[in-house]
């Protein structure tokens, strides 16, 4: 499934299909369910890479979804790469409507480099 799931984070950036996108979610999910996290991660490349390449405001919405889905089950993989995406998107910011709870959580991390972990979102103290 790796495999797929790779295949899919980067094919449907250039080549949308609803279908194979709503397969590859769902899988992805179910997977990350089962303690396979590897799908869920290329998701959120697909979400963060996808959508600065060309925006969907539909897939906007489902980036935000499993972004607190993934914080809700104790992860922040999701809200770094949300966070990753607000900071490089190049597009027009008006049309990023995010929630107030993504905005709230972002709020209480800030972004430090380290030597260990370029890109972990350390909580503020």
């Amino acid at each position: 499934m790796n495999t797929l799931f790779r295949f899919w984070s980067f094919f449907l950036r250039a080549n949308f299909n609803r279908k194979m996108y709503e397969e590859f979610r769902k899988l992805a999910v179910e997977d990350a369910r089962a303690g396979q996290r590897y799908g869920l991660e290329c998701l959120f490349r697909f979400y963060s890479y996808g959508l600065e390449k060309r925006f969907r405001s539909d897939i906007f919405r489902d980036f935000m979804e499993e972004t607190l889905n993934d914080y809700d089950n104790d992860n922040v993989y999701g809200l770094e790469k949300f966070w990753a995406f607000l900071k490089y998107y190049k597009g027009d910011s008006n049309r990023l409507k995010v929630t107030p709870r993504i905005t709230k959580l972002l709020e209480k991390y800030k972004k430090e480099k380290s030597t260990d972990c370029d890109s972990a979102l350390i909580p503020l103290l």
